[in-house]
């Protein structure tokens, strides 16, 4: 299909590392977007994976636009940039490799660019939990009550938002913002590079707006140690974060005021934060598997740990990265 022929509106771009099995997913859901084909690509930017990443996109080319990129791994920003100047549409959508869309996310999307056509509003869609994952412990806690992944519960459709709602993954822009103003700070492999380009593109007018109805769902489930590694690392780029930009708003916000104090506190006994934790969530794990309901004492213990775990993995994270 003659699909370069036509420049597209939107341009769906995905970063990916690794995570073939998902990517099959996610492309499978864009073969049945509403808005027609000739009004989108996909952009697949390979992140130096190693598994069978290629194959998967390569069963896809008769039944998407698709345009395919491999780079050796140099992590998300990097890949975000590459995907960015493959693109050709006016409006570029960032997905996660592990989110499917529903129907209508694209036209969702062109939608709201539509109704705000000026070049500093972005649009940020919904993500929820796949119903296979919803009903997981620690995937309820990240989103719903910890948000630690997600922070959906205070936002009601057509919000307008800053750039702390510049949410990679499910975030889509007018292309020529990011051309004229600043893109992602290859600095970061992970995390922090939305919002930082976010707080940049601020001082430029950036505003989001929240359309409910752009949905796309999280299809993998994350268990607790993996989880700890993520805030980690989360942690180490909210230190990167703060060291680029020291103004009080984003010291706030990385969650660095105070980490050496903080860090203090929580050293020594940082091993039983976890190990507990843990415990409680396989417990809790077994208990469900086995058909038995979580009652509220146990339930509230568990979010008490999973906070404080969490909490002390992003500190820790904070403190690693600051040490180096």
């Amino acid at each position: 299909m003659a699909y370069d022929s036509v420049k597209p509106i939107l341009s769906a771009v995905i970063c990916t590392y690794n995570r073939a099995f998902l990517l099959d997913k996610v492309l499978d859901s864009l073969c049945k977007q509403t808005l027609s084909a000739h009004n989108f690509e996909v952009v697949i930017i390979n992140d130096g994976s190693v598994d069978d990443t290629e194959a998967v996109v390569a069963a896809y080319t008769s039944r998407l636009p698709l345009r395919y990129t491999y780079q050796r791994n140099a992590g998300l920003a990097s890949a975000k940039n590459h995907g960015l100047f493959a693109c050709r549409g006016d409006i570029v959508l960032f997905l996660d490799d592990d989110d499917i869309a529903k129907e209508t996310l694209l036209e969702e999307h062109v939608k709201t660019h539509k109704e705000f056509p000026a070049p500093n509003y972005a649009v940020l869609g919904y993500t929820a939990l796949s119903p296979e994952i919803s009903g997981n412990s620690l995937m309820h806690f990240v989103t719903e009550i910890g948000h630690f992944l997600f922070s959906y519960s205070s936002l009601k459709h057509g919000d307008i938002l800053d750039y702390t709602y510049f949410w990679g993954g499910r975030s889509s822009c007018k292309r020529s913002l990011l051309l004229e103003f600043g893109t992602f700070n290859p600095v970061f492999r992970f995390g922090c590079e939305d919002i930082e380009l976010g707080y940049r593109l601020s001082k430029q007018g950036l505003r989001v707006i929240f359309n409910k109805n752009a949905i796309s769902y999280m299809i993998r489930k994350i268990d607790f140690d993996a989880f700890c590694n993520r805030l980690e690392r989360q942690g180490a780029s909210n230190h990167v974060f703060s060291q680029i930009h020291p103004e009080p708003e984003i010291q706030q916000w990385t969650e660095t005021i105070d980490s050496e104090q903080n860090w203090a506190m929580i050293d020594k006994h940082y091993e039983a934060i976890i190990r507990s934790a843990r415990s409680l969530d396989s417990m809790v794990n077994l208990k469900l598997a086995a058909g038995f309901d979580l009652d509220d004492e146990n339930r509230n213990l568990l979010y008490r740990a999973y906070w404080a775990a969490f909490k002390a993995c992003k500190v820790k994270g904070i403190m690693k990265k600051r040490n180096i």
